[in-house]
């Protein structure tokens, strides 16, 4: 926030923006003490059990949800889909659409 910006805010302002602050820094922290804890873990693997550790970082994070990539997409009916279509061309050509 620059210093114009702040001169020109009112008193609820400045409290809302620093409220806003302190709410990212807290989300930050828990980010952080969340990846310390699992580097803690993956550390206590691989000095305990080498033959446990991850093979990758999406395996290691998994349960953290972070690497949602390997998710399949939702595939929909083919008939529901073609049920969709037409009511969609109907309703334009009811309208007088192209």
């Amino acid at each position: 926030m620059d210093a114009v910006l702040f001169w020109d805010m009112t008193y609820g302002e400045v409290i809302a923006a620093i409220e806003g602050y302190q709410r990212r820094f807290k989300a930050k922290l828990q980010t952080q003490a969340m990846f310390t804890y699992k580097l803690g873990e993956l550390i206590g693997i691989a000095v305990n059990d080498p033959k446990k550790y991850p093979q990758n970082t999406k395996e290691a994070f998994k349960q953290m949800g972070i690497f949602d990539e390997d998710k399949e997409p939702i595939k929909q009916d083919w008939q529901i889909m073609k049920e969709r279509m037409n009511k969609y061309a109907y309703l334009h050509k009811k309208r007088g659409e192209t």
